[in-house]
């Protein structure tokens, strides 16, 4: 790549890339256009488990050092829909990317390979040198030079799609490793994508908490593995059933999810809404931490479909105790799950049957199961007011009634607007009216954390 086209580049122009042509650059332009902000190299992007590991990013920053293998051609894709307002993303080769970089920055050092215990840089070079287990910064100037001026290849694609770009990935440029179902739909590449992963692995809910840093397995649920991407597979089917009606149509299966993920990159959204997921999984994670009984049972899919009836509560305005609740839930579970219930011959129970298919059928059937076994054992609910929000006339009447004082810190509020809320005298959640009597005045900061 010429000085002149990466500065073009760095300026956001992306008309001198050829489309569906190569360029070359060398690792320093890379890293010139990551700093500019113009190449994602996320590691969240189009990856199957998690990040590189230490022994692959450690061997492929060897390979520049010992030529003996070329680090193959990556894929780019530039212009339009690429994700978050980069304009580049890195559709093959992340893994390579994502730690040249950790490298330069001095993330991790070399190994202590003998291979690299007496190294030259040019045939007519007198001297050798020894680059085991050195970070870049220890790195004699001519091996840091040699890393810079590094030259690697990428097959370049302009303005297409995220559904053309995660076919791409799946059917042609992923070519050695069998990738699970999931795998493919993530990489089809969309705000509500991109949030699954992240709540699931990088920045994840606290129920998807592992038992410590360095493991896969989930802390709270039992059968649960970060492999393969099994939790970003169940946190999207909790989206899906909970976003929309067409599991109780079309079930829950590998297509149904498949075209739901087609689905959200088709809408162009620059932003997912995600608070009544928010709201379910604060709900999920008090009563899982709060019923130990539970972690010992819970699967991912009984916690999926334990949201899925928990969302339709909420959606009807039905306050619950997220103890109780589960506390119920669990004993359903428990109830639908004896032995008694096996026809002769056979190692499940109707209930586990159902539970573990991913038809229409076997879904709703499943569900239907748990909440009449629940009304039977019966939870404690309250009924909210349809009307959570008070008028702006009804704030404004409490927010002069109160000489312009906050309810719930007592400090004076600014001018009536939008910074002033109106809050619950008595809580809302305990099934108490969005009538003028049970209003109050406050600042939006204070309802806000009360909120939190």
């Amino acid at each position: 790549m010429s000085k002149s086209d990466l500065e073009t580049l760095m300026s956001g122009d992306t008309s001198v890339i050829n489309p569906n042509g190569r360029i070359n650059f060398t690792l320093k332009d890379l890293l010139m256009l990551t700093t500019s902000g113009l190449i994602n190299l996320s590691p969240e992007e189009y990856q199957r488990y998690f990040r590189a590991t230490l022994k692959f990013s450690q061997q492929l920053i060897k390979t520049i050092f010992i030529p003996k293998i070329i680090i193959p051609e990556m894929t780019l894709r530039f212009g339009c829909d690429i994700p978050r307002d980069y304009k580049c993303e890195v559709m093959d080769g992340q893994q390579r990317s994502t730690s040249c970089k950790l490298f330069y920055e001095n993330g991790f050092p070399l190994p202590n390979d003998e291979e690299l215990a007496c190294v030259s840089f040019d045939d007519n070079d007198e001297f050798t040198y020894d680059l085991r287990g050195k970070y870049f910064k220890q790195l004699p100037k001519v091996a840091r030079k040699h890393f810079e001026n590094y030259v690697l290849t990428a097959q370049t694609y302009v303005d297409i799609s995220s559904v053309e770009a995660g076919e791409l990935f799946v059917n042609i440029l992923n070519n050695v490793t069998k990738l699970e179902a999931q795998e493919k739909r993530q990489a089809i590449s969309s705000p509500m994508s991109r949030f699954v992963q992240e709540k699931s692995r990088f920045k994840s809910y606290p129920v998807f908490k592992t038992k410590d840093k360095n493991d896969m397995v989930l802390k709270y649920l039992i059968k649960a593995k970060h492999e393969k991407l099994d939790i970003d597979k169940h946190l999207a089917e909790l989206i899906y059933m909970t976003t929309t009606d067409d599991y109780k149509t079309k079930g829950v299966t590998n297509k149904c999810m498949d075209n739901f993920y087609i689905s959200h990159a088709a809408r162009k959204e620059k932003k997912f809404n995600s608070r009544h997921i928010d709201t379910l999984m604060r709900f999920g994670n008090q009563a899982l931490r709060g019923v130990p009984q539970a972690q010992q049972m819970i699967t991912p899919k009984l916690f999926r479909n334990f949201c899925v009836i928990v969302s339709e509560h909420i959606k009807e305005k039905i306050s619950l105790n997220p103890i109780n609740f589960m506390n119920v839930y669990v004993q359903a579970v428990e109830n639908l799950s004896d032995k008694s219930l096996r026809a002769k011959d056979l190692y499940k129970t109707p209930f586990q049957f159902k539970l573990g298919g991913t038809t229409v059928t076997d879904t709703v059937d499943a569900l239907n199961m748990l909440r009449n076994e629940m009304t039977k054992i019966g939870y404690e609910f309250t009924e909210l007011d349809s009307e959570r929000t008070f008028s702006r006339d009804v704030v404004r009447k409490a927010y002069y009634e109160q000489d312009g004082k906050c309810n719930i810190c007592s400090e004076e509020m600014p001018e009536f607007g939008e910074d002033i809320h109106g809050d619950h005298i008595l809580l809302y959640k305990d099934g108490n009216p969005t009538i003028d009597e049970n209003c109050a005045a406050v600042h939006a900061s204070c309802n806000f954390r009360k909120s939190a």
